[in-house]
């Protein structure tokens, strides 16, 4: 299978329709179905299917309507044959790509054909909660490349009542509708697969995917706050914040978002680190944040709630004790949360009393140590994000400019990683938003934040004076401090060591 990949991948010129397959794949594709793999004995009958399963995945560009058209005689025997692949001892994970590969290659013809359309929905179904031998992975493949893209063509009265049949079985194996001695495995796959399904599913009405997951709510609530396994919540989020971003300016979305946002944050507060970043991409993705202020109210209250759970008040340490995962994901939640087109959120976040130093001021004064770069990049972004806001944010960001100023010199001067692109660019934006919009603080406070680190003064007059310049890009400005960050550390470890001594 993957030698005729690579072949048919120098061939990709044959791929139009207009062209035939390159000899011999043609003739192999075409016979292929006749052969009896399954009268092979053992273990010659799994090793022929997993090959000839591998073959048809690899032949995926060559697989259309024009060769193997669902109703001709080749395209039915290849449609067939691929379903005994996926069900074979040896073939079913590779049988279960093939059986993908073909059905969502013909699906636009299957779908006009009810007879047809009906065989392989009943056949997918089977495979997809009766199969014993398919891997959660595999049934996964199976719902999204094969059964949505299906759906997706039919008509929407047949869509709905497609994609609510199969939801149903799923709902009731899934928590909390199944039975509570379920063994957990099963729990983790009815629900992974169904809110795979929801999300895959293309519908000519935005509204249709967030209808379907009210649906499900009970299901979307257990997979969040009593999550069976991370990858049955991170399918429930997932689907939570497609289906909300595709409806985004309908009411459905902000009832939804509303409906979501504390769930999202309980789970959250439990750990739940997929949760909070689905929070994220909801606050990202919605339009309303500029000027719903009842919306916005709401959800920085929720966001309040969760950083003081998070970050008590009277263990702002608690911050370092958080696992980077769940940090990145609150610190990106806060950076977009503040953005410049989420005003009435943004203004809320501010008008709390205390919230945001107490997420900046443990923040900075330990930046450098991580090691993770997700985390100080999203880090650097939040502080940045801060600066910009007018008068009314002045008694919260005022008192954080030095703090954020030694935080890039520390971050610069022994951050593992201070060489990290990602990183640097932040940093970029960072120091020269402090320079727009603090002009006269940005140059004390970082001459502030490199003298208790002990800085030679003419290394930081350099970097003062790369900042200093009015015409300096971002990005180049990015390629200087990656040399500062250079040299910093090796003065650094030079007084380290003789320290030492």
């Amino acid at each position: 299978g993957t030698a005729v990949a690579e072949c048919l991948a120098s061939r990709a010129d044959m791929a139009d329709e207009s062209d035939d397959l390159p000899m011999p794949f043609k003739t192999t594709l075409e016979v292929l179905p006749g052969l009896p793999i399954q009268q092979a004995p053992p273990p010659w009958r799994a090793i022929l299917e997993v090959g000839a399963a591998e073959l048809v995945a690899a032949a995926d560009p060559f697989i259309t309507l024009a060769r193997f058209a669902p109703s001709s005689d080749r395209g039915r025997r290849l449609l067939e044959w691929t379903f005994s692949l996926a069900t074979g001892p040896g073939g079913s994970a590779a049988g279960a790509e093939a059986l993908t590969v073909v059905v969502s290659n013909l699906a636009p013809a299957l779908a006009q054909n009810r007879e047809l359309a009906q065989l392989a929905c009943s056949g997918l179904r089977r495979l997809c909660l009766c199969d014993p031998s398919l891997s959660i992975a595999a049934r996964e493949r199976l719902v999204k490349g094969a059964v949505a893209p299906l759906l997706s063509q039919l008509e929407v009265s047949e869509m709905r009542t497609g994609v609510e049949g199969l939801a149903s079985e799923l709902r009731a194996a899934a928590p909390p509708n199944c039975p509570e001695e379920t063994p957990t495995p099963q729990k983790s796959m009815a629900t992974r697969l169904l809110f795979q399904l929801l999300a895959s599913v293309d519908t000519p009405n935005p509204e249709m995917p967030l209808e379907w997951i009210s649906q499900a709510w009970p299901c979307l609530e257990a997979a969040l706050l009593r999550p069976t396994t991370d990858a049955a919540s991170e399918s429930a989020c997932l689907a939570l914040s497609t289906a909300i971003a595709k409806a985004r300016g309908k009411p459905i979305a902000r009832e939804a978002l509303l409906k979501a946002t504390p769930i999202l944050t309980g789970a959250s507060a439990r750990g739940n680190a997929p949760a909070l970043a689905a929070l994220g991409t909801l606050v990202r993705s919605y339009r309303g944040f500029a000027d719903d202020s009842d919306l916005s109210r709401s959800v920085a209250s929720e966001m309040a709630s969760l950083v003081r759970h998070l970050i008590p008040g009277d263990n702002p340490g608690q911050l370092h004790q958080l696992p980077p995962d769940l940090l990145a994901a609150l610190l990106e939640l806060l950076a977009v949360a503040l953005g410049a087109r989420k005003q009435a959120l943004a203004a809320e976040l501010f008008r709390i009393q205390g919230l945001l130093p107490a997420v900046a001021v443990p923040l900075t004064s330990a930046l450098h140590a991580y090691a993770n770069p997700r985390v100080v990049c999203w880090g650097l972004l939040f502080s940045e994000r801060l600066l910009p806001w007018g008068a009314e944010a002045g008694p919260v960001v005022q008192p954080l400019l030095a703090p954020i100023a030694e935080a890039c010199c520390r971050t610069l001067a022994s951050s593992p990683v201070s060489q990290d692109k990602e990183v640097l660019d932040a940093m970029a934006k960072l120091l020269l938003s402090m320079r727009k919009h603090h002009g006269g603080s940005a140059v004390p406070a970082l001459q502030q934040g490199a003298s208790k680190l002990g800085i030679p003064r003419e290394e930081l007059e350099l970097l003062c004076s790369q900042l200093g310049d009015p015409n300096v890009e971002e990005s180049s400005f990015a390629e200087a401090l990656a040399e500062t960050a250079s040299s910093w550390q090796v003065e650094d470890v030079r007084r380290s060591l003789a320290a030492s001594h």
